[in-house]
């Protein structure tokens, strides 16, 4: 799993830190093992601070090139199809 956790420093403060939301990424692993390890589909769910413990949205990456791409390539891609679900909002 994937983790990418949006902070807010306050002042500059690392040990003043406002959560402002996650992205969770899993790797289903069915498309890697078909794969020989290229490719991968991730669930993914992103929380936002308002909405406590239960995720915001949740989305599907399929087909991702896990070993081409960076890990930020697989971020813009959970943002961008939440967008979607989202009128082009996040």
């Amino acid at each position: 799993m994937i983790v990418c956790k949006l902070e807010l420093w306050v002042g500059g403060d690392p040990d003043n830190v406002e959560h402002l939301g996650v992205i969770s990424m899993t790797n289903d692993l069915v498309e890697t093992l078909k794969s020989n390890g290229d490719r991968g589909t991730y669930d993914c769910k992103v929380w936002k601070k308002r909405h406590g413990k239960k995720s915001w949205k949740q989305v599907k990456v399929t087909d991702f090139p896990r070993l081409s791409y960076h890990p930020w390539n697989l971020v813009r891609e959970v943002l961008n199809l939440v967008a979607k679900q989202n009128g082009g909002r996040l």
